[in-house]
Protein backbone atom coordinates (compact mmCIF):
# COMPACT_ATOMS: atom_id res chain seq x y z
CA UNK A 1 0.00 0.00 0.00
CA UNK A 2 1.31 3.55 0.61
CA UNK A 3 2.86 5.93 2.88
CA UNK A 4 -0.48 7.30 3.40
CA UNK A 5 -0.04 8.91 7.10
CA UNK A 6 -2.13 12.06 6.01
CA UNK A 7 -5.98 10.49 6.59
CA UNK A 8 -9.23 11.92 5.26
CA UNK A 9 -9.67 13.73 8.08
CA UNK A 10 -6.48 15.45 7.46
CA UNK A 11 -7.97 16.19 4.11
CA UNK A 12 -10.62 18.32 5.93
CA UNK A 13 -8.16 19.73 7.94
CA UNK A 14 -6.71 21.13 4.38
CA UNK A 15 -10.44 22.05 3.10
CA UNK A 16 -10.49 24.35 6.46
CA UNK A 17 -7.29 25.89 5.67
CA UNK A 18 -8.68 27.08 2.63
CA UNK A 19 -5.89 24.48 0.71
CA UNK A 20 -8.62 22.69 -1.07
CA UNK A 21 -9.53 25.78 -3.69
CA UNK A 22 -9.47 24.66 -7.39
CA UNK A 23 -8.78 27.06 -9.90
CA UNK A 24 -10.21 24.34 -12.53
CA UNK A 25 -13.18 23.96 -10.32
CA UNK A 26 -14.16 27.40 -10.13
CA UNK A 27 -15.15 26.69 -6.24
CA UNK A 28 -13.48 28.68 -4.07
CA UNK A 29 -15.66 31.44 -3.51
CA UNK A 30 -17.64 31.39 -0.30
CA UNK A 31 -20.75 33.27 -0.10
CA UNK A 32 -19.92 36.11 2.51
CA UNK A 33 -23.51 35.58 4.19
CA UNK A 34 -21.84 31.16 5.09
CA UNK A 35 -18.66 31.45 7.01
CA UNK A 36 -17.83 28.39 8.55
CA UNK A 37 -14.71 25.99 8.43
CA UNK A 38 -15.39 24.95 4.71
CA UNK A 39 -15.24 26.94 1.21
CA UNK A 40 -19.06 26.96 0.43
CA UNK A 41 -18.38 25.72 -3.58
CA UNK A 42 -19.92 27.23 -6.61
CA UNK A 43 -21.97 24.70 -7.87
CA UNK A 44 -24.23 26.89 -10.43
CA UNK A 45 -23.48 26.80 -14.37
CA UNK A 46 -24.38 25.08 -17.10
CA UNK A 47 -22.66 21.66 -18.39
CA UNK A 48 -19.84 22.87 -19.91
CA UNK A 49 -18.48 24.79 -16.88
CA UNK A 50 -19.99 23.22 -13.95
CA UNK A 51 -17.47 20.77 -12.12
CA UNK A 52 -20.28 18.56 -10.67
CA UNK A 53 -22.47 16.95 -13.14
CA UNK A 54 -26.34 17.27 -11.25
CA UNK A 55 -24.94 21.21 -10.54
CA UNK A 56 -26.59 23.04 -8.40
CA UNK A 57 -30.18 20.90 -7.91
CA UNK A 58 -32.23 24.07 -7.95
CA UNK A 59 -30.69 25.89 -5.57
CA UNK A 60 -30.65 22.96 -2.86
CA UNK A 61 -27.04 21.95 -2.82
CA UNK A 62 -26.22 25.54 -2.30
CA UNK A 63 -28.51 25.83 0.62
CA UNK A 64 -27.46 22.54 2.54
CA UNK A 65 -23.87 23.46 1.46
CA UNK A 66 -24.65 26.98 3.78
CA UNK A 67 -25.97 25.00 6.40
CA UNK A 68 -22.74 23.17 6.37
CA UNK A 69 -23.62 20.06 4.82
CA UNK A 70 -21.76 18.93 1.33
CA UNK A 71 -22.08 15.69 -0.60
CA UNK A 72 -20.28 14.28 -3.45
CA UNK A 73 -20.66 10.75 -5.31
CA UNK A 74 -18.38 9.87 -8.01
CA UNK A 75 -18.55 7.31 -10.56
CA UNK A 76 -15.48 5.19 -11.98
CA UNK A 77 -16.03 3.00 -15.01
CA UNK A 78 -12.18 1.21 -16.06
CA UNK A 79 -12.08 -1.25 -19.55
CA UNK A 80 -8.52 -3.13 -19.38
CA UNK A 81 -6.91 -5.25 -21.42
CA UNK A 82 -3.82 -7.47 -21.21
CA UNK A 83 -2.62 -7.58 -24.41
CA UNK A 84 0.68 -9.23 -24.38
CA UNK A 85 2.35 -10.67 -21.60
CA UNK A 86 1.24 -11.16 -18.17
CA UNK A 87 -0.34 -14.55 -16.52
CA UNK A 88 -3.43 -14.38 -19.63
CA UNK A 89 -4.33 -12.28 -22.02
CA UNK A 90 -7.69 -10.81 -21.20
CA UNK A 91 -10.17 -7.79 -21.76
CA UNK A 92 -12.01 -7.01 -17.89
CA UNK A 93 -14.15 -4.38 -16.88
CA UNK A 94 -15.06 -3.07 -13.58
CA UNK A 95 -16.17 0.31 -11.66
CA UNK A 96 -16.87 2.04 -8.36
CA UNK A 97 -18.71 4.27 -6.66
CA UNK A 98 -17.41 6.95 -4.10
CA UNK A 99 -19.97 8.86 -1.39
CA UNK A 100 -18.75 11.66 0.19
CA UNK A 101 -20.14 14.07 2.67
CA UNK A 102 -18.80 16.49 5.77
CA UNK A 103 -20.82 18.06 8.10
CA UNK A 104 -19.40 21.87 8.80
CA UNK A 105 -19.59 21.81 12.90
CA UNK A 106 -19.01 25.06 13.13
CA UNK A 107 -21.05 26.58 10.29
CA UNK A 108 -23.91 24.61 12.02
CA UNK A 109 -23.29 26.49 15.04
CA UNK A 110 -23.63 22.77 17.15
CA UNK A 111 -19.35 22.67 17.89
CA UNK A 112 -16.61 25.31 16.88
CA UNK A 113 -13.53 23.71 14.92
CA UNK A 114 -15.12 20.70 14.13
CA UNK A 115 -16.31 18.53 11.21
CA UNK A 116 -17.34 15.34 10.30
CA UNK A 117 -15.97 13.46 7.48
CA UNK A 118 -17.63 10.26 5.80
CA UNK A 119 -16.82 7.95 2.86
CA UNK A 120 -18.50 4.73 1.65
CA UNK A 121 -17.49 2.84 -1.45
CA UNK A 122 -19.49 0.41 -3.37
CA UNK A 123 -17.14 -1.62 -6.64
CA UNK A 124 -18.68 -4.02 -9.06
CA UNK A 125 -16.87 -5.98 -12.04
CA UNK A 126 -13.65 -7.03 -12.75
CA UNK A 127 -10.24 -6.11 -13.38
CA UNK A 128 -7.19 -7.19 -14.56
CA UNK A 129 -5.25 -7.04 -11.39
CA UNK A 130 -4.88 -10.83 -11.05
CA UNK A 131 -3.89 -11.46 -15.15
CA UNK A 132 -0.75 -9.07 -15.45
CA UNK A 133 1.60 -11.03 -13.06
CA UNK A 134 2.70 -7.48 -10.94
CA UNK A 135 3.59 -7.34 -7.24
CA UNK A 136 1.98 -4.41 -7.43
CA UNK A 137 -2.16 -3.50 -8.47
CA UNK A 138 -2.04 -1.93 -12.01
CA UNK A 139 -5.96 -0.70 -11.75
CA UNK A 140 -5.82 0.59 -7.70
CA UNK A 141 -9.60 1.95 -7.91
CA UNK A 142 -10.74 -1.97 -8.44
CA UNK A 143 -8.04 -3.42 -5.77
CA UNK A 144 -9.10 -1.43 -3.02
CA UNK A 145 -11.11 -1.91 -0.84
CA UNK A 146 -9.26 -4.54 0.57
CA UNK A 147 -11.69 -8.38 0.37
CA UNK A 148 -11.10 -11.42 1.04
CA UNK A 149 -11.64 -12.39 -2.48
CA UNK A 150 -9.49 -10.24 -5.14
CA UNK A 151 -12.21 -8.34 -7.05
CA UNK A 152 -15.15 -8.94 -5.29
CA UNK A 153 -18.03 -7.13 -5.42
CA UNK A 154 -19.22 -4.55 -2.57
CA UNK A 155 -22.82 -3.26 -2.33
CA UNK A 156 -21.99 -0.64 0.14
CA UNK A 157 -18.88 -0.35 2.62
CA UNK A 158 -18.06 2.95 4.63
CA UNK A 159 -13.75 3.43 4.66
CA UNK A 160 -14.00 6.62 6.40
CA UNK A 161 -15.99 7.97 9.31
CA UNK A 162 -14.28 10.49 10.98
CA UNK A 163 -14.20 13.85 13.58
CA UNK A 164 -11.65 16.35 13.07
CA UNK A 165 -11.41 19.27 16.25
CA UNK A 166 -9.02 22.77 15.93
CA UNK A 167 -8.21 23.69 18.58
CA UNK A 168 -6.81 26.96 17.48
CA UNK A 169 -6.20 28.12 13.69
CA UNK A 170 -3.58 26.30 13.24
CA UNK A 171 -3.46 23.06 15.41
CA UNK A 172 -6.24 20.01 15.09
CA UNK A 173 -6.98 16.77 16.53
CA UNK A 174 -8.54 13.87 15.03
CA UNK A 175 -9.74 10.23 15.38
CA UNK A 176 -12.21 7.63 14.11
CA UNK A 177 -12.40 5.28 10.74
CA UNK A 178 -9.86 6.71 8.00
CA UNK A 179 -8.94 5.90 4.71
CA UNK A 180 -5.67 6.38 4.09
CA UNK A 181 -5.58 6.51 0.18
CA UNK A 182 -5.11 10.17 -0.18
CA UNK A 183 -1.72 10.06 2.16
CA UNK A 184 1.43 10.07 -0.47
CA UNK A 185 -0.36 13.60 -2.21
CA UNK A 186 1.44 14.71 -5.05
CA UNK A 187 0.61 17.70 -7.77
CA UNK A 188 0.75 15.13 -10.97
CA UNK A 189 1.10 11.94 -9.41
CA UNK A 190 -1.81 10.65 -6.41
CA UNK A 191 -5.34 10.55 -7.54
CA UNK A 192 -6.46 7.92 -6.25
CA UNK A 193 -6.22 6.10 -9.43
CA UNK A 194 -9.47 7.51 -10.83
CA UNK A 195 -7.88 10.76 -12.55
CA UNK A 196 -4.30 10.37 -13.03
CA UNK A 197 -2.19 7.24 -12.93
CA UNK A 198 -3.91 3.73 -12.30
CA UNK A 199 -0.55 1.54 -11.28
CA UNK A 200 0.21 1.43 -7.11
CA UNK A 201 3.90 3.05 -7.98
CA UNK A 202 2.53 6.39 -8.86
CA UNK A 203 -0.11 6.68 -6.44
CA UNK A 204 1.56 5.40 -3.09
CA UNK A 205 5.07 4.41 -1.97
CA UNK A 206 5.83 0.80 -2.48
CA UNK A 207 7.68 0.08 0.41
CA UNK A 208 4.40 0.79 2.64
CA UNK A 209 2.11 -1.62 0.67
CA UNK A 210 2.67 -4.30 3.38
CA UNK A 211 2.48 -1.89 6.32
CA UNK A 212 -0.44 0.74 6.57
CA UNK A 213 -3.70 -0.65 5.97
CA UNK A 214 -6.35 1.02 3.53
CA UNK A 215 -9.05 1.39 6.37
CA UNK A 216 -8.46 1.50 10.22
CA UNK A 217 -9.02 3.15 13.35
CA UNK A 218 -6.80 6.35 13.95
CA UNK A 219 -5.86 9.16 16.38
CA UNK A 220 -3.75 11.95 14.98
CA UNK A 221 -2.53 15.22 15.67
CA UNK A 222 -1.78 18.43 12.68
CA UNK A 223 0.24 21.33 13.23
CA UNK A 224 -0.25 24.12 10.42
CA UNK A 225 2.51 26.91 11.23
CA UNK A 226 2.12 28.43 8.10
CA UNK A 227 -0.45 27.81 4.85
CA UNK A 228 2.16 26.39 3.11
CA UNK A 229 3.64 24.22 5.95
CA UNK A 230 2.04 20.89 7.56
CA UNK A 231 3.41 18.62 10.12
CA UNK A 232 1.25 15.46 10.97
CA UNK A 233 1.77 12.76 13.34
CA UNK A 234 -0.52 9.78 13.44
CA UNK A 235 -1.38 6.39 15.34
CA UNK A 236 -3.48 3.97 13.41
CA UNK A 237 -4.23 0.69 14.30
CA UNK A 238 -2.45 -2.30 12.05
CA UNK A 239 -5.59 -4.26 10.49
CA UNK A 240 -7.24 -3.17 7.75
CA UNK A 241 -11.15 -2.72 8.32
CA UNK A 242 -12.36 -1.92 4.90
CA UNK A 243 -15.33 -4.34 5.12
CA UNK A 244 -16.04 -3.78 9.00
CA UNK A 245 -16.06 -1.41 11.85
CA UNK A 246 -12.45 -1.57 13.20
CA UNK A 247 -13.61 -2.58 16.23
CA UNK A 248 -13.06 -6.02 15.61
CA UNK A 249 -9.88 -5.32 13.91
CA UNK A 250 -8.50 -3.53 16.92
CA UNK A 251 -5.31 -5.06 18.68
CA UNK A 252 -3.80 -6.22 15.98
CA UNK A 253 -0.83 -4.25 16.49
CA UNK A 254 0.01 -0.35 16.10
CA UNK A 255 1.49 2.14 13.53
CA UNK A 256 2.65 5.56 14.02
CA UNK A 257 3.93 7.83 11.27
CA UNK A 258 4.89 11.51 11.10
CA UNK A 259 4.65 13.64 7.76
CA UNK A 260 6.13 16.83 6.83
CA UNK A 261 4.93 18.87 4.03
CA UNK A 262 5.40 21.60 2.40
CA UNK A 263 4.90 23.75 -0.53
CA UNK A 264 7.59 26.39 -1.88
CA UNK A 265 7.95 28.85 -5.20
CA UNK A 266 11.51 28.38 -7.55
CA UNK A 267 10.85 31.94 -8.97
CA UNK A 268 7.36 32.05 -9.60
CA UNK A 269 7.06 28.12 -10.07
CA UNK A 270 5.47 26.10 -7.42
CA UNK A 271 7.14 22.71 -6.20
CA UNK A 272 6.29 20.61 -3.01
CA UNK A 273 8.29 17.33 -1.05
CA UNK A 274 7.03 15.49 1.71
CA UNK A 275 9.12 13.60 4.07
CA UNK A 276 7.54 10.52 6.20
CA UNK A 277 8.48 8.02 8.47
CA UNK A 278 6.93 4.84 9.64
CA UNK A 279 7.65 2.85 12.54
CA UNK A 280 5.38 -0.33 13.43
CA UNK A 281 5.24 -2.18 16.34
CA UNK A 282 3.51 -5.30 18.43
CA UNK A 283 2.92 -6.99 15.38
CA UNK A 284 4.02 -10.19 13.59
CA UNK A 285 6.26 -9.46 10.77
CA UNK A 286 8.11 -12.11 8.86
CA UNK A 287 11.43 -11.99 9.64
CA UNK A 288 12.80 -12.18 6.03
CA UNK A 289 16.42 -12.49 6.27
CA UNK A 290 16.97 -15.48 8.69
CA UNK A 291 15.91 -18.19 6.85
CA UNK A 292 14.07 -20.93 8.99
CA UNK A 293 14.55 -21.71 12.68
CA UNK A 294 13.49 -24.89 14.57
CA UNK A 295 10.96 -24.30 17.53
CA UNK A 296 10.34 -27.13 19.94
CA UNK A 297 6.86 -28.76 19.43
CA UNK A 298 6.29 -27.11 15.87
CA UNK A 299 9.21 -28.06 13.74
CA UNK A 300 10.93 -25.44 11.26
CA UNK A 301 9.31 -21.76 11.15
CA UNK A 302 10.19 -18.56 9.86
CA UNK A 303 11.37 -16.46 12.20
CA UNK A 304 9.22 -13.53 13.26
CA UNK A 305 10.01 -9.87 14.58
CA UNK A 306 7.52 -7.40 16.06
CA UNK A 307 8.83 -4.16 14.59
CA UNK A 308 9.42 -2.54 11.00
CA UNK A 309 9.72 1.02 9.70
CA UNK A 310 10.20 2.67 6.47
CA UNK A 311 11.25 6.09 5.06
CA UNK A 312 9.85 7.94 1.94
CA UNK A 313 9.71 11.20 0.41
CA UNK A 314 7.96 12.53 -2.77
CA UNK A 315 8.03 15.75 -4.50
CA UNK A 316 7.28 17.65 -7.55
CA UNK A 317 7.63 20.73 -9.48
CA UNK A 318 6.17 23.10 -12.16
CA UNK A 319 7.95 23.79 -14.92
CA UNK A 320 6.04 26.12 -16.80
CA UNK A 321 2.55 27.65 -15.93
CA UNK A 322 0.03 29.75 -18.02
CA UNK A 323 -0.84 31.56 -15.24
CA UNK A 324 0.48 32.88 -11.54
CA UNK A 325 -0.41 30.88 -8.49
CA UNK A 326 -1.73 32.10 -5.08
CA UNK A 327 -1.17 30.42 -1.93
CA UNK A 328 -0.94 26.49 -1.58
CA UNK A 329 -1.97 24.53 -3.74
CA UNK A 330 -4.89 21.84 -3.73
CA UNK A 331 -3.46 18.64 -3.66
CA UNK A 332 -6.23 17.06 -3.08
CA UNK A 333 -8.37 17.70 -6.38
CA UNK A 334 -6.68 15.28 -8.42
CA UNK A 335 -5.82 17.63 -10.96
CA UNK A 336 -3.34 20.08 -11.86
CA UNK A 337 -4.41 22.99 -10.46
CA UNK A 338 -2.49 24.82 -13.16
CA UNK A 339 -2.18 24.95 -16.45
CA UNK A 340 1.48 23.55 -17.23
CA UNK A 341 3.92 20.95 -16.87
CA UNK A 342 6.19 19.56 -13.71
CA UNK A 343 7.86 16.98 -12.73
CA UNK A 344 7.43 14.69 -10.09
CA UNK A 345 9.38 11.77 -8.21
CA UNK A 346 9.41 9.24 -4.98
CA UNK A 347 11.97 7.46 -3.20
CA UNK A 348 11.61 5.02 -0.05
CA UNK A 349 14.07 2.48 1.58
CA UNK A 350 12.35 -0.01 3.99
CA UNK A 351 13.03 -2.43 7.08
CA UNK A 352 15.54 -5.15 4.97
CA UNK A 353 14.74 -7.58 7.65
CA UNK A 354 11.30 -7.57 7.50
CA UNK A 355 10.14 -5.58 3.91
CA UNK A 356 10.55 -7.70 0.54
CA UNK A 357 10.80 -4.32 -1.22
CA UNK A 358 14.40 -2.91 -0.23
CA UNK A 359 13.78 0.04 -2.02
CA UNK A 360 11.90 1.81 -4.78
CA UNK A 361 11.84 4.72 -6.86
CA UNK A 362 9.65 6.59 -9.45
CA UNK A 363 9.51 9.70 -11.23
CA UNK A 364 8.33 11.48 -14.53
CA UNK A 365 6.40 14.06 -15.64
CA UNK A 366 2.78 15.40 -16.13
CA UNK A 367 0.54 18.80 -16.84
CA UNK A 368 -2.46 20.21 -17.71
CA UNK A 369 -3.48 22.26 -21.00
CA UNK A 370 -0.65 21.32 -23.24
CA UNK A 371 -2.66 20.87 -26.09
CA UNK A 372 -4.13 24.49 -27.69
CA UNK A 373 -8.04 24.45 -26.77
CA UNK A 374 -7.55 21.63 -24.40
CA UNK A 375 -7.10 23.94 -20.96
CA UNK A 376 -8.65 20.85 -18.75
CA UNK A 377 -6.94 17.49 -20.48
CA UNK A 378 -4.36 16.14 -18.04
CA UNK A 379 -1.60 14.04 -18.88
CA UNK A 380 1.05 11.98 -17.15
CA UNK A 381 4.35 9.98 -17.76
CA UNK A 382 6.16 7.93 -15.44
CA UNK A 383 8.65 5.31 -14.93
CA UNK A 384 9.28 3.27 -11.25
CA UNK A 385 11.52 0.49 -10.74
CA UNK A 386 11.25 -0.94 -6.98
CA UNK A 387 14.70 -3.37 -5.60
CA UNK A 388 13.33 -6.95 -4.17
CA UNK A 389 15.37 -8.57 -1.15
CA UNK A 390 18.20 -10.92 -2.29
CA UNK A 391 16.87 -13.85 0.03
CA UNK A 392 17.54 -17.70 -0.63
CA UNK A 393 13.38 -17.84 -1.27
CA UNK A 394 13.55 -15.83 -4.13
CA UNK A 395 16.34 -17.58 -5.36
CA UNK A 396 14.78 -21.18 -5.19
CA UNK A 397 11.04 -19.72 -6.66
CA UNK A 398 13.26 -18.39 -9.63
CA UNK A 399 12.58 -14.73 -8.92
CA UNK A 400 14.46 -11.34 -9.87
CA UNK A 401 15.66 -8.86 -7.43
CA UNK A 402 13.49 -6.37 -8.93
CA UNK A 403 10.57 -4.80 -10.71
CA UNK A 404 10.25 -2.14 -13.28
CA UNK A 405 7.50 -0.55 -15.57
CA UNK A 406 6.18 2.55 -16.98
CA UNK A 407 2.65 4.25 -17.75
CA UNK A 408 1.51 7.19 -19.56
CA UNK A 409 -2.13 8.37 -19.44
CA UNK A 410 -4.13 10.94 -21.16
CA UNK A 411 -7.45 12.53 -19.44
CA UNK A 412 -9.80 13.86 -22.15
CA UNK A 413 -11.87 16.66 -20.39
CA UNK A 414 -15.33 15.84 -21.81
CA UNK A 415 -16.86 18.57 -19.57
CA UNK A 416 -15.08 19.76 -16.35
CA UNK A 417 -17.43 16.88 -14.39
CA UNK A 418 -16.07 14.07 -16.83
CA UNK A 419 -12.92 12.91 -17.46
CA UNK A 420 -12.43 9.80 -20.54
CA UNK A 421 -8.60 8.72 -20.01
CA UNK A 422 -6.70 6.32 -22.43
CA UNK A 423 -4.02 4.35 -20.44
CA UNK A 424 -1.09 2.28 -21.27
CA UNK A 425 1.21 0.54 -18.82
CA UNK A 426 4.37 -1.94 -19.37
CA UNK A 427 5.56 -4.03 -16.61
CA UNK A 428 8.70 -5.93 -16.20
CA UNK A 429 8.00 -7.80 -12.91
CA UNK A 430 9.90 -10.33 -10.79
CA UNK A 431 7.51 -13.28 -11.32
CA UNK A 432 9.31 -16.51 -12.84
CA UNK A 433 7.95 -17.45 -16.75
CA UNK A 434 5.89 -14.08 -17.22
CA UNK A 435 6.81 -12.20 -20.17
CA UNK A 436 7.02 -8.42 -20.21
CA UNK A 437 2.90 -7.11 -19.64
CA UNK A 438 1.38 -4.78 -21.96
CA UNK A 439 -1.29 -3.29 -20.32
CA UNK A 440 -3.92 -0.96 -22.42
CA UNK A 441 -7.50 0.64 -20.96
CA UNK A 442 -9.52 3.33 -20.75
CA UNK A 443 -11.31 5.07 -17.89
CA UNK A 444 -14.14 7.26 -17.74
CA UNK A 445 -14.89 9.28 -14.28
CA UNK A 446 -17.85 11.64 -13.36
CA UNK A 447 -18.39 13.59 -10.60
CA UNK A 448 -21.66 14.32 -9.67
Amino acid sequence: MCDRSILPALAIVLLGSGALASPSDEDTEAPAEAEGLLPVPMYPGDLATRAWLLGDLGGWRTDLANRGVQFGIEWTQTLQSVVDGGRDQKTKYGGSLDYTLTLDLHKMGIAPGALVSMRAESRYGETVNALAGSLLPVNVDGFFPLTSELDEDLALTITALNYTQFLSPKLGVFLGKVDTLDGDLNEFASGRGVTQFQNAAFIFNPVAGLTVPYSTLAVGVVWLPTPEVQVTSTLMNAGDSSTTSGFDDFGEGWLWSSELRFQYRLGDLPGGQTISVLYAGDEEFTSLGNGFVFQPGEGLAVPATDETWYVSWNGWQYLTTEEPAEGPLNLLNRIPDLQGVGLFARAGVADKNTNPIDWSVSGGIGGRGVIPGRDDDVFGVGYFYSHLQPLRITGVLGLDDHVHGAEAFYNIALTPAAFLTLNGQVIEDAFPNTDTTLILGMRLHVRF
